[in-house]
């Protein structure tokens, strides 16, 4: 019963994490009129990669399973925003006539694609965490977690969205294009140079952590 309320609760946290991503993403390409079945999209996925990775946590002898899952997750997460159909579903519910087919297409598969992805991030650190507190081992992973969330944080609010869709978005007739590059190109190397740091410091906790008789990851 234990296991069951805790894969809940995995499960909510991933999906109040991706709405949320979707939602900023939905509200900053004006996109809301469609957000009830995008948001259905994005459920379902999270529904099914944490029964996955459920069944992964009852069956691995070893961490790197749930590894290799993340990554089968990931690719079905490339094959689902694929989909035309599930683009033209999606695009069907849609109530603005001047949204182009080319603009409706990328926004709803950056809105599925980031969600996704931040679904299975969460939900692999989640359950492989307790799967390795269950079996004992060392939990800490090299993963950089804090830079990850402060890279959500910087990029998926209004402010983020705008400075790195001005920076993808070149025109000739942009006179600020350089200054939106040049901010968003260092913000980008600053979070870079961040999660390598963080990498580094967790790399030598968990050899010290090996050196003095701990756990084995």
């Amino acid at each position: 019963m234990g296991a069951v309320v805790a894969f809940l609760g995995m499960l909510l946290v991933s999906l109040v994490v991706a709405l949320l991503a979707a939602l900023q993403l939905a509200d900053f390409f004006g996109a809301n009129d469609k957000f009830a079945r995008v948001a259905f999209v994005i459920a379902s996925f999270a529904i099914y990669s944490m029964a996955l990775l459920a069944f992964v946590y009852a069956v691995a002898h070893r961490a790197r399973t749930f590894n290799l899952a993340a990554v089968v997750l990931v690719l079905i997460a490339l094959m689902l925003v694929s989909s035309p159909h599930l683009r033209d579903w999606i695009a069907a519910g849609a109530g603005d006539p001047f949204r182009t087919a080319r603009r409706q297409e990328t926004e709803i598969t950056l809105e599925i694609l980031v969600s996704t992805l931040i679904a299975v991030l969460v939900q692999w650190g989640l359950v492989r965490r307790r799967w390795l507190r269950t079996m004992g081992d060392e939990d800490l992973t090299l993963w950089p977690w804090v830079t990850t969330t402060l890279a959500g944080f910087a990029i998926l609010n209004p402010f983020g969205l705008a400075v790195m869709a001005a920076a993808l978005t070149q025109s000739a007739t942009d006179l600020l294009w350089s200054f939106w590059a040049t901010l968003a190109s260092a913000g980008v190397g600053l979070l870079v140079v961040a999660a390598a740091v963080e990498c580094y410091i967790r790399a030598r906790i968990l050899r010290r952590r090996v050196a003095v008789g701990g756990p084995k990851p």
